[in-house]
């Protein structure tokens, strides 16, 4: 859903910024910005639900962009929708919010996407994620390799309790 506050508030800081002499917003600096100009009606509102998700889950804007794709038609003919995530700014907890909870975060919109008009006129595709180049070289990188290894190294051997065969008999000593 549009949010004319949004609006406002972006109009407000552009025309601060302009009055300062300072050249306008970077791409990634508020709201979750698209990476391509403004698509029409579907998208619009497909990008719309994806980052008010990704606002409730706590995850920086300045992180991330999002991209709204059609990616073909579904079986009635209705286009086929997918968001593009991509990951560009290292952020701990932000980025380990997308890239951990992104099934969570899909799920959430499937949901909102099932209960709105959307559902009547086309079909969401998932949420597809790519991190960017800067994110391979960031310090957070070499985070992330050491997490990825304590999170999926097998467990240590516990040791095993003796089996009743194992157990001598309690009774009196000779």
């Amino acid at each position: 859903m549009f949010d004319l506050r949004t609006l406002f508030d972006r109009e407000a800081r552009a025309r601060r910024r302009r009055e300062q002499g300072l050249a306008s917003e970077p791409a990634a600096d508020s709201d979750y910005h698209p990476s391509t100009p403004a698509g029409s009606g579907l998208e619009v509102e497909y990008h719309g639900l994806i980052a008010t998700q990704m606002r409730r889950m706590g995850i920086r804007p300045e992180t991330i962009s999002i991209e709204v794709r059609p990616v073909g038609k579904g079986p009635h003919g209705f286009d086929v929708l997918v968001g593009l995530v991509r990951l560009h700014r290292w952020d701990r907890v932000s980025a380990l919010r997308v890239l951990v909870g992104l099934p969570l975060l899909e799920a959430k919109v499937r949901k909102v996407v099932r209960g709105s008009w959307l559902a009547d006129f086309s079909y969401f595709g998932g949420l597809w994620l790519h991190a960017s180049e800067q994110v391979h070289a960031a310090p957070g990188a070499q985070e992330l390799r050491e997490l990825l290894r304590q999170w999926t190294l097998p467990d240590p051997p516990t040791p095993q309790a003796p089996q009743a065969s194992q157990v001598p008999p309690a009774g009196p000593a000779d």
